[in-house]
């Protein structure tokens, strides 16, 4: 990643170790360079006081302007509302997807950007680039802007970014994109960054407490563990399950079943009720996208690789539909576990050209 020394680019900043060298390496390249943190939620464990404070010091340290935006409305509109409504719906979502389509490329970009005009920073007519602490990387290809893998196949995050708006992807980068993690940590420790020692987090960012708590907060214990029928296949009752939003599609672990193992293959969130499977019985080969993003010029149908869930592999796929419609049929090569609420997002070699949200 290169910029000229005139560019204007945002950083946007988590006050964890990933964003903080970013920071740093652009800090060598451009002379235009913004800091700025959104602020999603009180006391999460991704947004707080702490989180900020370290945001701020970076900045100073590296000599950056730093502003602290105001997105906690936002944020509840666009992820967290829609979060909720997914598991009601008997679905898994994936929050990460949303926030960076919605609002870290979406709304937080927008606002920084005009606040940076409206203080004289920026040109009224003026684009900054925006950067992040994410693994991956972009490329143009025939005048086409696309998401692209990072070096790092261990980190690789391009599956959390193929719904990144597209006026906006041209304005994207990614500093670590050509970096290993070690390689991240080990600048972080030789350039004695302050957010050097800080681990990264694997919890939902506004859920401290877990899912199910956060649910139980919005929609009430009862309704979270409201107990139901575990049946399998043939309907047959197997046992009770503790509310249809304890469990995901391909769930092994905490069924309470004997004779397993048992697998998770369908909620019916209507019927309030939970069906298992053997390992061999269940598991879907065709499946439908919503709100499809697609950026190659190319229609289906075609044959690439797809991934269905972020700690996946991927696998053969073939693509028919109208991209157009904002719908698309999928049919993998073998059965899989395929989760309602997940992205299939698809890859031509290291490229992103595509992905949609599974129905059911």
């Amino acid at each position: 990643m290169t910029n000229t020394h005139n560019d204007a680019v945002v950083i946007a900043l988590s006050g964890g170790v990933d964003s903080s060298v970013a920071a740093w390496m652009l800090s060598r390249q451009s002379g235009r360079i913004f800091g700025a943190t959104h602020y999603i939620q009180d006391d999460s464990p991704c947004c707080n006081t702490k989180t900020i404070y370290r945001a701020r010091v970076i900045c100073r340290d590296l000599g950056i302007p730093y502003r602290l935006l105001d997105m906690r409305s936002s944020f509840r509109q666009s992820v967290v509302d829609p979060f909720v409504e997914t598991y009601r719906r008997a679905e898994t979502p994936n929050p990460c997807v949303r926030c960076n389509e919605r609002l870290r490329f979406g709304d937080f970009y927008h606002q920084v950007r005009r606040l940076l005009v409206e203080e004289g920073a920026l040109r009224e007519t003026e684009r900054p680039r925006i950067a992040t602490g994410h693994y991956a990387r972009t490329a143009v290809v025939d005048g086409v802007s696309y998401i692209r893998k990072g070096v790092d196949p261990s980190k690789d995050q391009s599956y959390m970014l193929y719904r990144i708006p597209r006026d906006v992807l041209p304005y994207v980068c990614f500093p670590l994109g050509e970096y290993t993690k070690k390689e991240v940590v080990e600048i972080a420790l030789r350039e004695n960054l302050p957010t050097k020692s800080i681990k990264e987090s694997q919890d939902i960012c506004f859920a401290d407490g877990g899912y199910i708590d956060f649910l139980r907060h919005r929609l009430g214990t009862e309704f979270v563990d409201r107990p139901g029928d575990l049946v399998d296949n043939s309907g047959k009752r197997l046992g009770q399950h503790r509310g249809y939003l304890h469990y995901t599609i391909g769930q092994r672990q905490g069924l309470g079943l004997g004779d397993g193992p048992w697998y998770v293959s369908q909620i019916d969130g209507d019927a309030n009720r939970v069906v298992v499977a053997r390992k061999g019985e269940f598991g879907t080969q065709r499946f439908s996208l919503s709100e499809v993003i697609w950026d190659l010029p190319d229609a289906p149908p075609f044959e690439c690789m797809v991934k269905i869930r972020y700690n996946s592999g991927e696998v053969p796929c073939r693509v028919e539909g109208l991209p157009e419609s904002g719908s698309l049929l999928v049919e993998l090569e073998e059965p899989a576990s395929v989760t309602p609420g997940q992205s299939a997002v698809f890859y031509r070699d290291d490229l992103v050209i595509g992905g949609g949200i599974i129905d059911r």
